[in-house]
């Protein structure tokens, strides 16, 4: 199976007033992430709001952004669930629209055994036939895995990924040096240097479609051994994700892409609006980016 490498936006995701998906702001946020240059999109995430959309919402925004992309770039669709129907029923939806692979959290809420989450992924993989990438997020699934667990998923040739975000480095620096083939990618924007220094070659970042340049300006100075460089790009990276975690990291992105012109709507309630003194803050917060 395809190995995914780059740098992918783990896109928001855009409505107008009433709720529904901004299709307008969705495709200019698209075509500007692709003349940036990223190498990929990651749909339906956390960033997404995907848990506060409904089933009908999600496969619509699979279907709208993937019609956008069009075959230009890799798309990868979250379509986690703690359902496994639901999840099958959100994957027929990607594979009908030619997704290149689907990702899902462990099933959550309940107290599922790992053994059932085993054979949740198994059957993601087996039932669709479509590449699958583990989305292991600890601090917001409740599930933390082994490395001993994720190398097991790992053999099933099917599973072809996981997206790693923990700051766990020991664990993603094991399951990168036993799985040479496999796509393992940093899912934390503020580790995006230490991730490449333990062989990382893929990141998913929330705040990657307000400054892919920047990422960009990263991996480059990396790969061209220029480390201070490297490190002081990813400090103006770090900046702003400090920023965006101060007022809300979902608001604050759509927030910042309002500021670049891209009006996106905002958040979902129980999400609240940012104050005017939240955006004067990050006003400066991006000042500072682009100075």
């Amino acid at each position: 199976m395809k190995q995914f490498k780059g740098i992918f936006p783990a896109l928001i995701t855009p409505f107008d007033t009433e709720g529904n998906i901004n299709e307008k702001a969705l495709e200019i946020i698209i075509e500007k992430n692709i003349r940036d240059g990223v190498d990929g999109f990651y749909l339906s995430g956390s960033t997404g709001e995907s848990y506060m959309m409904s089933n009908d919402q999600r496969k619509n925004l699979i279907k709208l952004a993937s019609g956008i992309v069009n075959k230009r770039v890799p798309v990868i669709a979250n379509i986690g669930s703690f359902s496994l129907d639901q999840a099958l029923d959100m994957a027929d939806c990607a594979g009908k629209q030619g997704i290149d692979a689907i990702s899902s959290v462990p099933p959550f809420y309940f107290p599922f055994s790992k053994r059932e989450i085993k054979n949740y992924y198994m059957s993601l993989q087996k039932e669709t036939g479509l590449p699958v990438i583990i989305y292991n997020i600890p601090e917001m699934s409740g599930v933390n895995f082994t490395t001993e667990e994720l190398l097991e998923l790992l053999t099933c040739s099917g599973i072809t990924g996981s997206k790693q975000t923990t700051y766990n480095l020991f664990q993603t620096e094991q399951l990168v040096r036993y799985n040479p083939g496999k796509s393992i990618f940093n899912g934390h924007d503020e580790i995006f240097l230490s991730a490449l220094s333990v062989g990382v070659e893929a990141t998913i970042g929330s705040t990657v479609s307000i400054m892919a340049d920047q990422f960009i300006a990263v991996r480059r100075a990396f790969r061209e051994s220029q480390m201070q460089e490297a490190l002081k790009v990813q400090g103006k990276i770090n900046d702003m994700v400090d920023s965006l975690l101060k007022v809300g990291i979902f608001k604050g992105i759509k927030a910042v892409l309002f500021l670049q012109g891209i009006d996106c709507g905002v958040c979902k309630k129980p999400f609240e609006e940012l104050t005017k003194e939240e955006l004067r803050f990050l006003e400066k917060a991006l000042e500072r980016l682009n100075s």
